[in-house]
């Protein structure tokens, strides 16, 4: 996975405000120890502070003041873990979304990573009518529908 996802699926993780340690976290998403300290360091430098602990029961908490990265309401958050999900099993999702130009549009999308921006998530994808890479606010995705079909990542292909 990529480091942002990483970085993002750390978060989602430590959003349960417990205090989880870094073993614990490195051993979750797959990574060295010393990953998941860099980790730390990245989200500070974007300004999503965690909090350490030291001794036999210490590891990283995210700090209650966090707003950053709220995810608005259980609707989005249920998006947000389903689209997580789609990304990791490379399943391709149909989408109906409100376009500014065109009103209600569907789509089917090859979801690459999600990512916050200005305290809204959006969704990078391949799109497959405009035969490109996309970007996608989770707002504006009014229904979802996961698909069995699957895509391949282009690279990871090996030329």
């Amino acid at each position: 996975m990529s480091k942002i996802a990483n970085m993002l699926n750390m978060l989602q993780i430590l959003k349960d405000k417990k205090i989880h340690s870094i073993s614990n976290l490195s051993q979750e998403l797959e990574v060295s120890e010393r990953m998941i300290r860099q980790y730390k360091q990245e989200l500070e430098q974007a300004g999503i502070y965690l909090k350490s602990f030291t001794g036999k029961y210490g590891g990283y908490q995210l700090d209650i003041n966090n707003n950053f990265l709220k995810i608005e309401n259980e609707v989005k958050e249920k998006m947000y873990v389903i689209m997580k999900n789609a990304i990791v099993n490379k399943n391709k999702v149909r989408i109906k979304f409100k376009s500014l130009n065109s009103g209600m549009t569907e789509r089917i999308i090859h979801p690459a990573e999600l990512f916050v921006y200005i305290d809204k998530w959006y969704i990078a994808a391949f799109c497959e009518l405009r035969n490109e890479i996309r970007l996608f606010k989770l707002d504006d995705i009014l229904e979802y529908d996961v698909l069995e079909d699957t895509y391949i990542d282009k690279n990871m292909i090996k030329k």
